[in-house]
């Protein structure tokens, strides 16, 4: 990457964020961010329409691209804050270079997809045409939080949902590191996991907005409510949000536990086809949403409960339904009626209701005996 040049510095003042400004060569572009750039952030399509289309045409004559924004990964952002003090532009592009694994996206992706289109199509583009980036560096994992989910939340037009996949895709190492078991799965699918604790990408996004609306319904962006809760998360402290960030990842270690006691049990066992419940979308959306609802007031109940199904699980021999899985399957298909319900709807309502009771009482009534209960109130709905 013989090209990469820095050529400026500024901060944001109000997280402290140090932003490197550089430029680079059209053709060594993907030198810098590698060509698996597009790993985890599964949910931003190609864009096809005719602006791409006029976008690619331009180019290809040699046109110069609005800005892409970069992001390095928190714990290598440390390394460079000693460079940007000295200004130390050589060394810092050097750095950049070796580190490619550890930069995502922030703004731009679909700039870059018809790049590679373009690359891809043995396009030569113009011998001296470049790129603009904007890099941010942020060490501090409450800065990265709240610039995400809030700043670039009022200054791009974003959904809540994309700033916490983008959260997630720049925090990734630091979630498997704080978390040595957990592993991210690309494919959003259950059936690809092979071992406890594989959840895929899209599984965690959306357990953490449930987690901080307080909902297990995730895909309601239009519904006013719904605005109404972000707008609410949008107002919140930097401090809050941090908080809540630190809280889910030590409640998201917690269920690492649980889905791997889970699939022990369950695994090549006559109960295997619920070794991938705790990975179920409906699962994990409505345990971390009353999560949400009650963890400020009754953290300590919550912890309480969850340890106590931990070490149940721990108990339970291989093959053994101890939380009586067959049992909720029966109560489920009873509750989601589709002449009643919609059947998503209906498992999720008598999901988190289930975790919210389970959770208050502390885990002194059974998943089992909630799940009874619950579904005898929405039977009378």
């Amino acid at each position: 990457m013989k090209s990469l040049e820095i050529i400026g510095f500024t901060k944001d003042y109000r997280t402290n964020t140090n932003v490197i400004y550089a430029q680079i060569l059209v053709k060594e572009y993907f030198d810098l961010i590698g060509d698996n750039y597009n790993k985890f952030q599964l949910q931003r399509k190609k864009e096809t329409h005719k602006g791409y289309k006029r976008l690619m045409e331009d180019l290809e004559e040699g046109a110069l691209l609005p800005g892409i924004t970069l992001a390095i990964e928190p714990s290598k952002a440390k390394e460079f804050i000693p460079l940007i003090e000295k200004k130390a532009k050589e060394k810092i592009s050097e750095q950049l270079e070796s580190i490619k694994d550890s930069i995502y996206i922030l703004d731009g992706l679909q700039r870059t997809h018809k790049i590679k289109e373009l690359i891809d199509s043995k396009i030569e583009f113009k011998a001296e045409q470049k790129l603009l980036l904007e890099i941010w560096v942020e060490p501090e994992i409450s800065h990265l939080v709240y610039r995400l989910i809030v700043l670039n939340s009022g200054q791009k037009p974003m959904s809540m949902r994309h700033q916490i996949e983008l959260l997630f895709t720049t925090m990734r190492t630091t979630l498997i590191k704080d978390i040595p078991t957990l592993e991210i799965l690309v494919e959003n699918k259950e059936d690809k996991r092979t071992k406890a604790s594989q959840f895929p990408f899209e599984r965690l996004v959306t357990a953490y907005y449930s987690f901080l609306t307080k909902s297990p319904e995730v895909d309601k962006t239009t519904i006013v409510s719904q605005k109404i809760v972000e707008e609410k998360i949008m107002d919140e402290t930097e401090e809050y949000l941090s908080d809540s960030f630190a809280s889910f990842k030590g409640y998201l270690k917690k269920y690492c536990e649980l889905d791997n006691e889970l699939f022990r049990i369950c695994d090549n066992s006559e109960i295997k086809s619920f070794r991938n419940w705790f990975a179920d979308a409906n699962v994990i959306n409505s345990f971390f949403s009353s999560i949400g609802k009650l963890h400020e007031a009754k953290a300590g109940r919550i912890e309480k409960a969850i340890n106590v199904l931990i070490e149940k699980l721990k108990s339970a021999k291989k093959g053994e339904d101890i939380i009586k899985l067959e049992e909720y399957k029966k109560i489920k298909e009873e509750v989601a009626d589709p002449k009643k319900y919609n059947v998503g709807f209906a498992t999720r309502l008598l999901l988190s209701k289930s975790f919210d009771e389970y959770f208050r009482d502390e885990g002194d009534r059974t998943l089992h005996e909630c799940w009874i209960e619950l579904s005898l109130d929405l039977k009378k709905d």
